[in-house]
């Protein structure tokens, strides 16, 4: 096994400099240089070296006792189609206390004036802290104002893209399968894939990158996504299914974008290429797949159990041809993990506000898990540290709380009041299932409005996490919501539950 591959990315400009306003004025310089030279458009090219100008700023007025000591290692990068500018110091973690801080500028400016595709801050430890801005280059031609040449919109009712067997079971007609093979995709692949999105979505597809043919190319060239094809003897590409690597040496990776060209579903054409994606799988560590099921309707569902329940995850998403999915709310999506290997067994600790969930969830995946319910403990240690990752095109954050400390309770609540100032309602909060504190940190969340959303097997470095929800003002509509499998509706009603009340 040699471990899920690194993305690959070329470094565009690398300095270490002071963190003081002169310094930080250089970082600005660089970042716009270097963006511009990555693809970048100079106005957009100047945001973005505005929200890591900003970075700096932060990082001398608040990282380090002496002043004098205040440095900071800036690098930018291009990666697939992102520049991508990382910024490490070795001073504290951020406090987040006003305006100022990096919360204030960087990111709520930056990400409600779409500077910035994505912001994310951790901490560390030893290594210090690292702020990541990322920003997508112009995607280039979009099909969804044209249509792929030669393609009129989907062909036939718009199912699930990826299950030949409900396909059967719906009775449409099933011919003989047409020769084909199965292959990894390389960036020439890219415009064939965008057109059999075309094909079996319409414009409707949430993942914009599978109209924009630049775009997906980029993504298959450097590795951050790995995409899987099923091939007709004539070339022409019918099926298609992918794994998104967020790093190196992952063994869960997120699955799914599967879908079959409407002409052929029913023939059984994916069962080759979930076998070439088996076997690269086994080749590269990977023990699960992990993926995300839209709500809007079942077919993407799978009948096995649901782990979580994602309220308000995605932008209000309608699929053509699928009564009832059109809604101007956030979507919601379930979660779920298929192993891919014998998992190994852990031993977990699950929060008392929540073990009932917790035991009915891991009862329900199988998982080899020794499951016992954490005593309620304080933390051992007076600071948190919380990694903080800002998605703006999805429309939501995430907080993981890598260290629980005693001052989690205002360290949460600066970083959710400085998410919400950037525009966004909904953050999820993650927890180690191996942290003694797990308890008390998932009363503090509930304390701060946050509810329930569900189980992350593996999700951290192999260690189970436990997942939050903060909804802020997002309406949830649960007729809206539809579910294939009874245990999710269950889950579903636990979670709506603690909504209410926490409202």
């Amino acid at each position: 096994m040699t471990g899920t591959p690194a993305p690959f990315e070329r470094s565009l400009a690398r300095l270490h400099v002071a963190a003081d306003p002169g310094g930080a004025r250089v970082v600005g310089s660089v970042v716009a240089a270097a963006a511009i030279e990555g693809g970048l458009a100079t106005e957009v090219a100047a945001h973005l070296a505005s929200a890591a100008e900003a970075v700096g700023r932060a990082v001398g007025a608040r990282g380090f006792d002496d002043a004098t000591e205040a440095a900071v290692d800036v690098e930018v990068v291009r990666r697939g189609h992102r520049v991508v500018v990382r910024i490490d110091d070795l001073g504290l973690p951020f406090a987040y206390r006003d305006e100022d801080d990096v919360d204030g500028v960087a990111l709520a400016d930056a990400v409600a004036g779409r500077w910035v595709d994505e912001v994310h801050h951790e901490w560390r430890g030893r290594a210090g802290n690292r702020t990541t801005l990322s920003r997508h280059l112009d995607p280039g031609r979009d099909h969804r104002a044209e249509g792929p040449a030669g393609v009129d919109g989907p062909a036939g009712a718009v199912g699930h893209p990826g299950d030949d067997a409900e396909a059967d079971a719906r009775g449409i007609p099933s011919p003989a399968a047409p020769a084909h093979t199965a292959r990894l995709a390389g960036p020439d692949d890219a415009e064939a894939i965008c057109r059999l999105t075309w094909r079996t979505y319409g414009p409707t597809y949430q993942h914009d990158e599978y109209y924009q043919p630049g775009r997906l190319a980029h993504l298959l060239a450097d590795g951050t996504q790995v995409s899987f094809l099923t091939v007709l003897d004539t070339g022409e590409v019918v099926g298609h299914s992918a794994v998104v690597l967020e790093g190196p040496g992952a063994v869960v990776v997120e699955g799914g974008r599967a879908m079959v060209d409407p002409r052929y579903r029913g023939h059984h054409l994916m069962a080759a290429t979930h076998e070439l994606r088996d076997r690269w799988f086994a080749e590269h560590g990977v023990l699960a797949l992990t993926g995300a099921a839209v709500t809007a309707h079942t077919r993407s569902q799978r009948d096995g159990p649901v782990l979580s329940m994602m309220l308000g995850f995605l932008p209000p998403v309608h699929f053509a041809g699928i009564d009832g999915t059109d809604t101007a709310l956030r979507e919601a999506v379930v979660g779920g993990i298929f192993p891919m290997a014998e998992l190994p067994p852990q031993g977990v600790l699950v929060p008392r506000r929540d073990a009932d969930a917790l035991d009915d969830l891991y009862a329900v995946s199988g998982l080899p898990r020794d499951v016992t319910r954490a005593n309620g403990s304080g933390p051992d240690r007076a600071t948190s540290a919380l990694d903080l990752r800002v998605v703006a095109d999805l429309g939501h954050a995430v907080v993981r709380v890598a260290t629980v400390g005693e001052d989690l309770a205002d360290a949460l609540g600066r970083r959710l009041e400085a998410v919400a100032r950037s525009g966004i309602d909904v953050t999820y909060i993650d927890l180690a299932l191996d942290d003694p504190a797990v308890s008390w940190a998932a009363d503090v969340a509930a304390d701060a409005g946050c509810v329930f959303a569900g189980l992350r097997p593996l999700e951290r470095q192999g260690v189970d996490e436990v997942r939050y929800q903060h909804l802020g003002a997002t309406r949830v509509d649960r007729d809206a919501i539809h579910l294939r499998h009874p245990q999710a509706r269950a889950l579903l009603d636990y979670v709506l539950s603690q909504r209410q009340e926490a409202r």
